[in-house]
């Protein structure tokens, strides 16, 4: 079974052997968008997937793109969740048509894997944007938070400030910064982490539990070391969310 999370900036695709991810491809949406190809950009051959093709995807162009390259190159219909998609848990988003399908399969996957029955959870997706939701231990997805990611924050302040540097993103080692680099990255990336720790305990607070948190995203792990270390770190969430919703929906 292939995975596929289309984002806003990179398409990353996971390739299952039963519950165990094989093999994982990841490039720019551009890329896609500018090829009109997908299969091109993934280097698989048809035999190397057993199975079926299951997306989550925020650009429908994208979307339109993956699944017309998948049905001629590969005579494969790929399954497209959406909103009405069974996933396990249930969805109290008023705007639902306005749901990212990231954060709601995101949501599934941390209810399956480490909340059900156990722990209401906040999850946290750092990705172009940051978002921080809440899904209770029954596995009601609630909703969250919309926050700027950590590139949005960087091209701001480079924007908006031409004389600040576009630095490339990369851990943070002194929180007092010596150099315009070494401020920069510690004023986007620490103030970053103090932000979704802080949302996550008013959320806590909020909905009077303790829940788990679990952290994921293609930017997590730039600020993993500034995070409380009883925060779950999982970079393929998404992707592991993608198996279990082909699994409820026997595709």
């Amino acid at each position: 079974m292939l995975a596929v999370d289309v984002g806003n900036t990179h398409i990353t695709s996971a390739l299952f052997d039963g519950p165990d991810i094989k093999d994982i491809v990841r490039f720019s949406t551009a890329s896609c968008i500018q090829s009109g190809r997908f299969l091109d950009l993934l280097a698989y051959s048809p035999e190397s997937i057993t199975g079926q093709i299951i997306i989550s995807s925020v650009r429908k162009a994208v979307t339109d793109i993956i699944v017309d390259d998948c049905r001629a190159g590969w005579g494969v219909e790929p399954f497209i969740t959406g909103p009405d998609t069974d996933m396990g848990i249930t969805n109290s988003y008023r705007t639902i048509e306005t749901l990212g399908m990231d954060r709601l399969v995101n949501a599934a996957a941390g209810y399956h894997l480490y909340g059900r029955g156990v722990s209401p959870l906040v999850i946290i997706d750092m990705g172009t944007a940051t978002t921080i939701d809440y899904v209770t231990r029954e596995g009601e997805f609630v909703g969250g938070a919309i926050a700027p990611g950590l590139t949005s924050a960087y091209q701001g302040l480079h924007s908006m400030a031409p004389e600040l540097p576009l630095i490339e993103m990369t851990p943070v080692q002194t929180l007092i910064g010596q150099t315009t680099d070494e401020c920069m990255r510690s004023g986007v990336i620490v103030s970053h982490a103090a932000m979704v720790v802080e949302m996550a305990c008013m959320m806590a607070r909020e909905k009077q539990t303790t829940p788990l948190v679990v952290v994921t995203g293609g930017h997590a792990g730039i600020v993993a070391n500034n995070l409380p270390k009883a925060y779950i770190m999982d970079e393929n969430l998404i992707l592991k969310g993608l198996s279990i919703i082909y699994k409820i929906n026997n595709c």
